[in-house]
């Protein structure tokens, strides 16, 4: 019997694209996205001749993003595409009833507000890096 990933994986692993944004989710590993034949032909080949020189084909989306630090060359790559990041930080709300619970809210974050946060940082605030979005036009005006 084939073993399949749990749904919540599955959930952030998609591409979807809109008139002037790419969307990829978290979860999208570079190799996923070189091996995706549907992906933008351009990206595919910023990930190949840019940004695998810096980190591993196994690299998901989330991580790279996650520990990307405004000296590395990929984000002076990601800064050129026009790359904005969908968090998620926990937000503490009151109960009817008394007490307080833990929702989480979503922003979207530039690339530059997101890279200026250390790890630890990320970390401390709680943040959860969901999907990736690029600039059509960002992609349009690269050159490679």
């Amino acid at each position: 019997m084939p073993k399949f990933p749990s749904q919540t994986y599955v959930d952030f692993k998609y591409e979807m694209h809109d008139i002037t944004t790419l969307y990829y989710g978290a979860r999208y590993t570079y190799q996923d996205l070189l091996d995706d034949h549907e992906a933008d032909i351009k990206i595919r080949q910023i990930i190949a001749e840019y940004i695998l020189k810096e980190v591993e084909p196994e690299t998901t989306l989330e991580s790279h993003f996650y520990y990307m630090t405004p000296e590395s060359r990929s984000y002076l790559v990601y800064d050129q595409l026009k790359t904005k990041v969908r968090v998620g930080h926990p937000i503490f709300r009151r109960k009817l009833f008394g007490g307080r619970e833990r929702i989480y809210e979503q922003k979207i974050m530039s690339l530059k507000d997101l890279a200026a946060l250390s790890p630890e940082e990320k970390k401390k605030q709680g943040i959860v890096i969901s999907e990736i979005q690029i600039s059509k036009m960002g992609l349009m005006t690269f050159t490679v």
